[in-house]
């Protein structure tokens, strides 16, 4: 079954960084902004292939809003892609303006974690990062 997931998101203190984008509120004080076709095409401008490391939707314009935003709390980018029996995540986080994790690309489980440990998402037992905070929730993006 096919999963795909191009996120930023957000702690709590990010969060209160105005931008005008949708914002979902998830589990441990995380906010995401789902960065689907329309949302980068209406704010961040077509994605630059070759200039952003492993990440397909990562524009320059998005990277400077990610160190913008991270000027008051921890900011991350994540994507992810499950298809069939292929699996691949790419992260980066940004704090107090810079880049300080990534981008870190793994061919499954652990880069997002990691990640989402940085924006203090804590684990519990039997749950990691990424279920605590609803991440497989919905397969796609847009949903």
């Amino acid at each position: 079954m096919a999963y795909t997931l191009e996120a930023v998101l957000l702690d709590a203190q990010a969060a209160s960084f105005e931008h005008g984008l949708p914002t979902i509120s998830l589990p441990h004080a995380v906010t995401l902004i789902p960065i689907t076709d329309e949302v980068l095409d209406e704010h961040f401008g077509q994605a630059d292939p070759g200039t952003s490391g492993p990440f397909w939707k990562l524009s320059a314009s998005m990277e400077t809003f990610l160190a913008e935003a991270s000027r008051s709390g921890v900011v991350a980018y994540v994507e992810a892609d499950y298809f069939g029996g292929s699996r691949t995540q790419v992260a980066a986080v940004w704090r107090e303006g810079r880049q300080v994790m990534g981008p870190e690309c793994s061919d499954g489980a652990g880069t997002i974690n990691h990640a989402l440990r940085l924006l203090g998402v804590p684990r519990s037992a039997g749950q990691d990062e990424f279920d605590a905070v609803g991440l497989g929730r919905f397969r796609h993006t847009a949903d």
